[in-house]
């Protein structure tokens, strides 16, 4: 919708509203002032005129002072920008409450022109002499300015071509300017990021919906053709429609590569250390299950409810080294799975009973909902159950004081197995939600009180996206999170097995590439 009529709708709104609100004002004035002048038509019109008056003169103002502020700004915005030279802060378009879009986009355009005006200036006092210095200026493209700094930059204009890329950039993408520029931007810098909203995804949806918008993303690589990161960084964008100069995106690298590549090998040093892990924590399961067996009559109800605790814990440790393995294979593009036809409501209900004894010393129940007639699907059983065993986990982390966490589970309109698990908990801020499934990302406000590693959802989307189904969350803070992902029908994939009687063999990864090879 335009920002003019979106403007004109809400000043419509907002006056139809007021006008109605003085109406009823001055009608309630009115019953009021019959109680007390019963019997003096006269004094009740006279008391009621000044009130009347009063009302309508404060909606009027309400109207005035709507309509107005937008106008205030902008005008503000003209003279700042014509006066920018002498300093000043520019005016604030976040204190609008109506018509900010439409200010804001204004605002941009006039910013942009008392640039352009400026440069035009320079470019006239080339050879001449500046009014206000009385010195020659000399002329510097955009360009060369650009090129004297050390950060990577990458202007993108509405087509999404290049149309600057300076030094920095150039060695950084190992291209030279005039094989990039005017070339897409996507054929020339070849990017996998961690989350599904890709560089790509999030600026062909700016183009569509909105005029400004910034975005950040951590842990950008550049690959070869085998997935290994050659380089890794944060990227910071900048999105303006419209833009005068022809360039609409500017893109911003912060080189990590070295960063990242030490947490990396620590990921694979903990991996390595977390395996020599498991063979003790086999013999101590075994013991656990041998007390649980043969020693339970002999405990008390206290002994015994240790031992609970002593088998969740131990699960819960096994569910981590599992996770910590996972994610070292992932990243070197080392796991496969093997998708097999299953019951899903038959993993379901064990993957449950699996857990059900961590909830309880949690003091949580989990309640299972299955819809009937749900169809053989294609899983791998050993995964799937890490991706439920992560999401309940959580689910019990952050449910709070609430001891309730739901399961349910139901074929979706797309012939996808959709499962859900929800908590009535903390909830999670929706400023965190784009990177919820990243790699090593945690909540500040909530990291310091519930432990973690960052890693449970990241491999939870590594699996599901190797299943080929989705995973997303909707979450309210104070209100609790619905974590739900989506699994094939085996009818769906069944083709993909042919004559093997192994499975469907799939890889896992966690990046997604965003480049032109995978956009056809």
């Amino acid at each position: 919708m335009d920002n003019l009529k979106r403007y004109s709708q809400t000043l419509f709104a907002i006056t139809a509203v007021t006008l109605i609100g003085t109406m009823a004002l001055c009608l309630t004035a009115w019953a009021l002032l019959s109680k007390f002048f019963v019997d003096d038509q006269f004094l009740k019109i006279a008391a009621w005129v000044p009130i009347g008056t009063a009302i309508v003169i404060g909606a009027v103002n309400i109207i005035v002072r709507t309509a107005v502020k937008p106008l205030s700004v902008i005008s503000d915005t003209i003279v700042h920008a014509g006066h920018s030279s002498r300093g000043g802060v520019a005016p604030n378009t976040n204190s609008i409450r109506v018509g900010r879009q439409l200010i804001s986009s204004l605002a941009m355009q006039v910013y942009d022109l008392a640039s352009i005006s400026e440069q035009s200036t320079v470019i006239a006092s080339e050879g001449g002499t500046s009014t206000a210095q009385n010195t020659t200026l000399p002329v510097v493209s955009s360009n060369e300015v650009l090129d004297h700094v050390n950060l990577p930059l990458i202007g993108v204009d509405a087509d999404q071509k290049i149309t600057v890329m300076n030094r920095s950039a150039c060695s950084y993408f190992s291209v030279t300017a005039e094989q990039s520029i005017g070339q897409k931007f996507f054929d020339v810098c070849k990017l996998a990021f961690q989350t599904d909203e890709t560089f790509e995804s999030w600026l062909d949806k700016q183009q569509e919906t909105t005029l400004t918008a910034t975005r950040q993303w951590e842990r950008v690589r550049i690959t070869d053709e085998n997935g290994k990161a050659l380089k890794q960084f944060d990227l910071a964008v900048s999105y303006s429609k419209g833009n005068q100069t022809g360039t609409e995106t500017m893109l911003a690298l912060y080189d990590r590569t070295e960063t990242y590549a030490h947490d990396d090998q620590e990921t694979g040093f903990v991996a390595m250390a977390v395996h020599e892990l498991r063979t003790p924590l086999t013999v101590m399961k075994g013991y656990i299950e041998v007390f649980e067996d043969e020693a339970a009559p002999l405990l008390s109800p206290e002994l015994n409810g240790f031992v609970q605790k002593l088998r969740a814990s131990a699960e819960q440790l096994t569910a981590f080294i599992g996770n910590i393995l996972n994610v070292a294979r992932i990243e070197e593009n080392q796991l496969v799975l093997t998708l097999k036809e299953n019951d899903w409501p038959q993993i379901l209900q064990t993957a449950v009973a699996d857990l059900e004894l961590r909830a309880n010393v949690a003091g949580k129940h989990i309640n299972l909902q299955i819809a009937p007639d749900i169809p053989k699907v294609a899983v791998d059983r050993i995964s799937i159950h890490e991706v439920i065993n992560n999401l309940v986990d959580n689910a019990i982390k952050y449910s709070g004081n609430t001891d309730r966490i739901d399961i349910f589970t139901s074929v979706n309109q797309d012939g996808m197995i959709e499962t859900s698990v929800q908590d009535h908990g903390i909830g999670i801020p929706t400023a965190v939600m784009p990177d919820l499934f990243q790699k090593f990302y945690r909540s500040h406000k909530s990291s310091v009180q519930i432990g973690g590693t960052g890693l449970g959802l990241y491999l939870c989307k590594a699996l599901i996206t190797a299943h080929g189904g989705n995973i997303w969350v909707r979450s309210k803070e104070n209100e609790g999170s619905i974590f739900t992902f989506t699994i094939q029908a085996f009818d769906q994939v069944k083709h993909e097995q042919a004559d093997s009687k192994d499975g469907i063999m799939r890889g896992a990864h966690g990046w997604i590439k965003n480049h032109s090879l995978n956009r056809q």
